[in-house]
């Protein structure tokens, strides 16, 4: 795992700011079609893919993307694949069908698969308690920590709010501080009421796969998944990622220009702490054959992988989006498209973009890698099922996704500017000192030739405090984006010291409260 810096907001999402893009946008909707039509003659095809390539071409430049790779699988074969543009900005290298990115929340899909093998098995049902399997779960709500069921996990209707603590795992924490700290996040919304975007409780998801068979998610996604399809070049952490030969750089934008990311970046292992969310690295050969298992229902060149019901569980809908004609499944997305249903999920990680999208009715899927995120990936994937369904207007989803890109990174590059009158904050000395939260631990407030800043986690991340009014700072990391992770607010006490301070996210909802803790 979107977006989803140290701590910055706008890099959270191992996952879905893209989707929200899309779905509150730029598709199209209409009721299925009554009965299917026919599936392209190749000739067709042809000149599908044709308008297809063109149009891929036109965004690599357009979204300023390096690379991607695309490949397209109809009735259990592939019928498409094809490597866009370079691995690296500045090389000559190309993307291949072979190059390797990291996929992103596309990650989760395989998590609830394994579920659904266990489920398989009788080890466990999608509404059994997940305390009856993990003792230790816990919610901040009592009563919500009693009734959460397996399916509830993955079903993005915790309460939290979007990306609840994703920056615990860029500040260092581990898998089993992130399960656990689901305890300290105050939620924001009733239980299942609303659609609610976080990768924390697939954690829990793993570990519950965990606890049922005894093997790591990693064995277990190797064993049931992996092993069975083939999917040699596929792996889950960084060394896997690092010794593939044929892999992508990746990329973000920094002031409306792209940057390379190196791979020695502190933080680039982050979306592996967060694997079963959003750590697999793959590239579109592999990818198809996990999309052929799911429009195979399960089964993979005539063996059964995973049992049919529980396979076509994780596309069920659970939770309505926006207007209703979008709803989160296990991992995946539902959208009631014109003519057919898709069933899609995208991915982001810190330069890495993916699309996986199925059309079921017509054994039709899609998936895309890109080496920067962009709303490019969704929008591509739309624009080809449109070119194949022979949709009006195919081309509406990238102009739309670019006029709303551009706004976007327009409006990004708007700093947060201290209000008129601000007042001066205190000497800094006032603020230094080691604080505590609940959620974060123990971080410190420090000092250096005028620069005050926020050390924090076992990674020991430093974030600036920059001055905003009074004892108010924006909370900052250098180097990433130009949005803040949020505010920091110091509580006074009478002498003018500080005893706490609150951190605000990008919105103003609360993060924690941390209090000061004595010097021993």
């Amino acid at each position: 795992m979107k977006d989803i810096r140290p701590v910055k907001k706008a890099l959270f999402p191992l996952a879905l700011v893209a989707v929200i893009l899309v779905l509150s946008g730029s598709i199209a909707f209409g009721a299925p079609a009554v009965t299917e039509p026919e599936r392209p003659p190749r000739a067709q095809l042809d000149v599908i893919f044709r308008d297809f390539e063109s149009r891929v071409g036109r965004t690599l430049n357009e979204f300023q993307i390096p690379g991607m790779a695309v490949a397209v699988v109809q009735g259990g074969e592939v019928i498409y694949a094809k490597g866009f543009g370079i691995k690296k900005l500045g090389g000559t290298d190309p993307v291949t069908t072979g190059t390797i990115f990291q996929i992103g929340s596309t990650s989760k899909a395989f998590t609830s698969a394994l579920v659904a093998s266990v489920v398989e098995e009788g080890k466990a049902d999608w509404k059994d308690r997940v305390v009856s399997h993990l003792p230790y779960f816990a919610m901040a709500d009592p009563w919500v920590t009693s009734e959460f069921q397996v399916r509830d996990l993955m079903a993005q209707h915790s309460g939290m709010k979007p990306y609840a603590a994703d920056f615990l795992a860029m500040i260092g924490f581990d898998r089993d501080y992130i399960v656990r700290s689901t305890a300290y996040i105050q939620p924001v919304y009733s239980f299942r009421s609303e659609f609610s975007y976080v990768n924390n409780l697939w954690l829990t998801v793993a570990a519950l796969v965990e606890a049922r068979t005894g093997r790591s998610w990693e064995q277990n996604l190797q064993e049931r998944i992996l092993d069975p399809l083939g999917m040699s070049a596929t792996t889950y952490s960084m060394e896997g990622f690092l010794r593939s030969a044929d892999r992508s750089t990746f990329h973000l934008l920094e002031k409306g220009k792209v940057k390379v990311i190196p791979e020695d970046w502190f933080i680039f292992n982050w979306p592996y702490v967060y694997g079963p969310a959003g750590g697999i690295n793959s590239n579109v050969t592999d990818m198809a054959k996990w999309i052929t298992l799911h429009l195979g229902e399960g089964t993979f060149e005539g063996r059964q992988v995973i049992g049919r019901d529980q396979i076509l569980a994780t596309h069920v809908p659970q939770t309505p989006i926006a207007s209703g004609r979008n709803s989160y499944c296990m991992g995946w997305i539902n959208t009631w498209y014109k003519p057919h249903p898709l069933v899609w999920h995208n991915g982001a990680t810190s330069g890495s973009g993916t699309l996986v999208m199925l059309v079921p009715e017509l054994d039709l899927g899609i998936v895309i890698l890109s080496n920067l995120v962009t709303p490019a990936t969704d929008a591509l994937g739309l624009t080809f099922v449109d070119l194949y369904c022979g949709n009006p207007a195919p081309g509406e989803h990238l102009s739309k996704a670019l006029e709303n890109w551009q706004e976007k990174l327009k409006s990004s590059a708007e700093m947060i500017k201290p209000p008129k009158n601000a007042y001066p904050a205190l000497p800094f000395g006032a603020y230094t000192g080691i604080y505590e939260s609940p959620l974060v631990g123990k971080v410190r407030v420090m000092q250096h030739k005028g620069r005050l800043f926020l050390r924090m986690g076992p990674g020991g991340v430093d974030a600036d405090l920059r001055h905003w009014n009074r004892d108010t700072f924006v909370c900052e990391t250098e180097g990433l984006d130009d949005e803040p992770l949020g505010m920091v607010r110091f509580e006074l006490d009478p002498e003018g010291k500080a005893f706490a301070f609150v951190m605000t996210d990008g919105d103003g909802d609360l993060v924690s409260r941390f209090e000061r803790k004595p010097v021993n």
